[in-house]
């Protein structure tokens, strides 16, 4: 190091003066900057000691200033970086995004107690290794969750992109991120298909059309694993629907005029379990199609199990609400819409939670 330099450093050290200090922290900074390439470790370690020690003492804004500009420095401070991203969110954000000086480390024990705008930032990173990515799904929020699988540049193991399709059936902010995200393995985005609004369903059928029947096997195959992890206990009531729905199934009587009739009867938890049995669907995704009166999936629902469009228009109708008698013309049209071919196919999916709550249930 040159005399200039390490006098600049120690003059730095020593000076009690703010403004002072403000204007050497500048020179030596852009010292730094001069010298990259050129340095010994020794005397980068040098300028990191002396940089931390005065940046400790120095207001936000200037920190602030510290933190754009060493952001991007392939030989950042290491020091310096680490004690800015622990620092308030205005000045580690640039760090968190896009500093290389920081480790694995770091990056976690800042997931694990800085705010939730520190771990979104940890998210947008343009590399999340597996290990980080697992720390932000268990820390973060829904708002870092959907930043995490938004950045194609991180890595989601299965188990956390689990816990992400789980959260994400409850929030809507999460559905496009979901979606799209290339490597979302198929059961999991299946899982999502009466979640989402139409535009997002196209793209789960748009998938399932582009994989060979062994991809497709073998997500089935997941989905399976994934439903025999747990299962809970019907009430009486639901029994007793389940019971009288199997012995109208053995007698031939089950049919979409049937559960026409359930439904004027009020009887709501036989119609909730015959849809279930006519479409061949669990009736946990039935009943969250049902209460959010999605008519889009209940299309898609009846047609692949060959209900008849009529007979398909009248449920409708019945599940749509008060509105829904002046829409019966476009409920036909929509039925129309939906091709048999992919309806049956994405379908498969929801036959696996069917068989899964049988099994379960015998």
């Amino acid at each position: 190091m040159t005399q200039m330099r390490f006098a600049k450093l120690v003059e730095l050290a020593r000076t009690p003066d703010s403004t002072q200090r403000r204007e050497l922290l500048r020179e030596v900074t852009d010292l730094f900057f001069e010298s990259s390439g050129k340095r010994s470790e020794r005397e980068s370690a040098l300028f990191d000691d002396v940089l931390k020690l005065v940046a400790a003492e120095m207001q936000d804004e200037v920190l602030a200033e510290l933190s754009t500009l060493f952001a991007d420095a392939q030989d950042a401070p290491v020091g310096l970086m680490r004690d800015l991203a622990n620092h308030s969110f205005e000045i580690a954000a640039p760090i968190l995004k896009r500093s290389k000086a920081l480790d694995e480390q770091t990056l976690l024990h800042v997931v694990n107690y800085q705010s939730q705008d520190h771990i979104r930032a940890v998210a947008q990173r343009e590399v999340v290794s597996e290990t980080l990515s697992d720390a932000i799904v268990r820390k973060g929020d829904d708002t870092a969750l959907d930043a995490l699988i938004r950045n194609d540049g991180a890595k989601i193991s299965r188990a956390s992109m689990e816990t992400a399709v789980d959260r994400a059936r409850r929030n809507s902010q999460l559905h496009e991120g979901v979606v799209k995200r290339r490597d979302v393995p198929l059961d999991l985005l299946n899982e999502m298909y009466f979640v989402v609004e139409s535009r997002l369903r196209d793209q789960i059928l748009s998938r399932n059309a582009s994989v060979d029947a062994a991809t497709l096997e073998g997500a089935l195959a997941k989905a399976r694993q994934r439903l025999n992890k747990s299962a809970g206990d019907a009430s009486v009531e639901a029994k007793n629907a389940m019971a009288f729905i199997e012995s109208k199934k053995k007698t031939g009587e089950l049919s979409a005029r049937l559960l026409v009739s359930l439904y004027r009867e009020a009887k709501q938890m036989h119609f909730l379990y015959g849809l279930a049995e006519v479409t061949n669907l669990d009736h946990h995704t039935v009943a969250a199609l049902l209460e959010r009166k999605d008519i889009d999936g209940l299309a898609m629902i009846c047609r692949a199990a060959n209900i008849e469009r009529p007979l398909f228009v009248t449920l409708a109708v019945l599940v749509g609400g008060e509105d829904s008698m002046a829409r019966a013309e476009e409920f036909g049209r929509m039925y129309n819409s939906v091709p048999i071919e992919a309806a049956q196919r994405a379908m498969r999916f929801f036959k696996v939670r069917k068989g899964n709550e049988q099994g379960h249930a015998a």
